[in-house]
């Protein structure tokens, strides 16, 4: 008896011992270590699958459309067959894919999508991404396009442009829209008629005419400048005067489209800031040439410090001066605003400090190519402004340059020939073969010479204080 209860008590124990070990859980590791563990008793079945090809969603770039700052850019994406949805990202260079992708949403149709670049710059190389999962939501390997987001195309509508009534203010007007400079109205000198015209010319993305497509306002006759010869031709048109052009697609036109909207036409002035001071210039187009129509009045470099002023009285320290000085006509202030200031040669030799940023002082060879375009005649560039000079021999100005007699300054002399000279510095310089002196080449208008005056062979030393008229560089 003690034994049959002794082996029943062994087989329960077994029993017992059997149900302990029986597994409970499913636990599925993967190769990279992910471990993941389900409870049998939620487990219906077990099976196994092969899923036929790869798992791959391929991505082809096809356009790309500007929208403000953010592109648009058209995906063509195909699956395989065992791919049922993906995931699809753009990336800049750098950035990682499979970080980007994770946080897209999934996707189930194929096909064109449209996907948005935000901050995307013109230029630069993107990366399209997507990632492909099987039906089991098991996912493929990781498949990239790139592609290069073009530069921006503006398109601008229809505009209509006001042709001013007066050019008093400056002889180039810009016309601007939504804060663009997109045309230049010009009242400038035509040397096929002695005489001056109102032209149109569009812009280019930089804000400068381009000077092939101009069109008369005066008389709807086109204007076409080569650049090269300084040079043009003016094919005269059949319209009386104009009031309005409009530029359509880059094009001066005189018939009015369906419809264009308004622009602002304004003084196209030049703001010169030096530190504490601003001077405000006018700007003429003489040829294929911007100059400006006033004489330069700044006593700042154009890094803001102080340019040595003398007075009359100083002629000794004006002779010292080795760095740069300038002067005020007759000690007068009255004189500056229509004389400008007078400067030695140590200005020109340091001509780069001078001048304002975008401009220079002008080479004689400048000169020169002013003197050729406007004529040698001395009347188209003084000023018709009553006592600009002595004895009624002001100009007529049909160029707008607008020469005063501002005569010149010189220890020698002190201020001299105001209302019969007006004396300019080139940047070409001259060395006196007698004295070895170094000098610059100059310019000369006189009240009774006939024509400009260009010293090529002779010039005043450093010492003589003439005056400066800009050009702007090309």
């Amino acid at each position: 008896m003690k034994k049959f209860f002794t082996l029943i008590a062994l087989v329960a124990l077994s029993i017992t011992s059997f149900a302990q070990t029986t597994p409970n859980r499913l636990i599925v590791t993967m190769k990279n270590g992910d471990v993941t563990v389900y409870n049998i008793a939620d487990v219906d079945s077990l099976s196994f699958d092969l899923v036929e090809g790869a798992v791959v969603a391929t991505p082809e770039f096809n356009s790309y459309e500007w929208d403000g700052d953010n592109g648009i850019v058209t995906v063509g994406v195909t699956l395989s067959d065992a791919a049922q949805k993906y995931r699809i990202a753009i990336i800049d260079a750098g950035s990682d894919a499979e970080t980007a992708l994770a946080s897209a949403p999934l996707i189930e149709t194929a096909g064109d999508i449209e996907c948005i670049l935000p901050n995307a710059v013109p230029g630069e190389s993107y990366t399209i991404a997507t990632i492909a999962y099987d039906k089991y939501g098991i996912a493929g390997e990781i498949t990239t396009a790139t592609f290069v987001v073009p530069e921006k195309s503006v398109s601008t509508p229809a505009l209509s442009i006001a042709i001013p009534a007066s050019f008093n203010d400056c002889w180039v007007q810009r016309v601007m829209f939504n804060g663009v400079k997109v045309a230049e109205v010009c009242k400038e000198y035509i040397k096929e008629f002695d005489d001056n015209r109102v032209v149109v010319y569009p812009c280019d993305e930089n804000g400068l005419a381009i000077l092939t497509k101009g069109v008369s306002a005066s008389d709807g006759g086109t204007v076409v400048w080569d650049e090269e010869a300084n040079t043009v031709t003016y094919t005269a048109g059949n319209s009386t005067a104009l009031s309005t052009v409009y530029l359509v697609d880059g094009e001066i036109v005189t018939n009015a489209p369906e419809s264009a909207e308004p622009t602002t036409v304004e003084a196209d002035l030049l703001v010169d800031k030096r530190g504490s001071e601003e001077q405000v210039y006018q700007i003429v187009k003489i040829g294929t040439q911007y100059w400006l129509a006033e004489n330069l009045r700044t006593a700042k470099w154009v890094d803001g410090t102080d340019i040595p002023q003398y007075k009359s009285t100083q002629s000794a320290e004006w002779t010292a001066n080795t760095t740069g000085a300038c002067h005020v006509y007759a000690d007068d202030n009255d004189y500056i605003a229509i004389f400008g200031l007078l400067y030695n040669g140590y200005c020109i030799a340091n001509a780069e400090m001078l001048a304002p940023e975008g401009w220079e002082v002008p080479s004689q060879t400048q000169w020169a190519a002013l003197r050729t375009y406007g004529g040698p005649t001395a009347n188209n560039f003084k000023s018709d402004t009553d006592y600009s000079w002595n004895l009624g021999k002001e100009g007529t100005n049909v160029t707008g340059f607008n020469v005063w007699a501002a005569g010149l300054y010189s220890p020698a002399t002190g201020d001299a020939d105001d209302g019969a000279d007006a004396w300019y510095w080139s940047t070409t310089p001259y060395e006196d073969p007698l004295s070895s002196t170094p000098t610059f080449q100059m310019v000369r208008f006189n009240q009774t010479s006939k024509n400009m005056v260009r010293y090529t062979t002779s010039g005043h030393n450093y010492t003589f204080g003439h005056s400066v008229r800009c050009i702007r560089k090309k």
